[in-house]
């Protein structure tokens, strides 16, 4: 089995959250519909044990990229044939977590496009909303390793990151480590006192706000 540390693991449902994915559509995406998995997009680094699936680090950047350009307009057929066309040209599983995608994202979709012949990409591309400025929000969030050339970390919120390494990419408070969900729960489970709360996990109170209002952000059922 492969191992977590350094790996991230991520229920369906607590990826969408993150991506800011429909849940059903995160799932639809990673696992298919039918005995033919009809509009499955992703082949995900962690096993599926029965009906439980889980998403790496590097899966839930790739979720991300997938839900903006949906988001956007890029229709389904065009982000499946560029996401594999870019597998193979850059060589790696994971073509929307690479730092091409950041630092040439235009003329690597470009060069995509023309393989593909695909009209409706090149109208986001050219359009006001060309790319990467779809995408510049996001990635700007993302920090890539220096050898590997893929996502490492991402700076979710301010204060926050989910960093593969550190609590199996869980979303910290990125000064101290502590997750975001032990904060904002010792938070409301003791009268809001963000002191308080500091002092108990030996964190700044600031550091505690941050969790409570990520953890508010990106409350379970708020995905897209």
């Amino acid at each position: 089995m492969k191992s977590l540390v350094g790996t991230g693991s991520y229920g369906i449902p607590e990826a969408s959250r993150f991506a800011r994915v429909h849940v059903r559509t995160a799932s639809r995406w990673i696992t298919g519909t039918g005995a033919k998995q009809s509009g499955r997009l992703f082949k995900t680094d962690l096993p599926s044990i029965g009906s439980r699936h889980a998403l790496s680090f590097l899966d839930l950047v790739d979720l991300l990229v997938v839900g903006r350009f949906r988001e956007e307009g890029v229709s389904f057929q065009t982000v499946r044939r560029v996401y594999a066309h870019m597998r193979e040209s850059l060589g790696t599983p994971h073509p929307f977590s690479h730092r091409r995608l950041f630092t040439d994202g235009t003329t690597i979709f470009m060069q995509s496009l023309d393989h593909i012949g695909d009209p409706s990409l090149h109208e986001v591309l050219t359009g006001q909303r060309a790319m990467p400025e779809i995408l510049n929000p996001y990635l700007t969030q993302i920090e890539y390793g220096d050898d590997t050339h893929t996502a490492v970390r991402w700076n979710i919120a301010p204060g926050i990151v989910l960093d593969p390494a550190r609590a199996f990419g869980k979303p910290i408070v990125a000064s101290e480590g502590t997750t975001t969900f032990m904060l904002s729960q010792a938070y409301w489970a003791n009268g809001e006192d963000a002191e308080f709360v500091a002092d108990l996990f030996d964190v700044s109170p600031e550091s505690v706000r941050q969790a409570v209002a990520f953890e508010g952000d990106f409350a379970p059922g708020l995905a897209a």
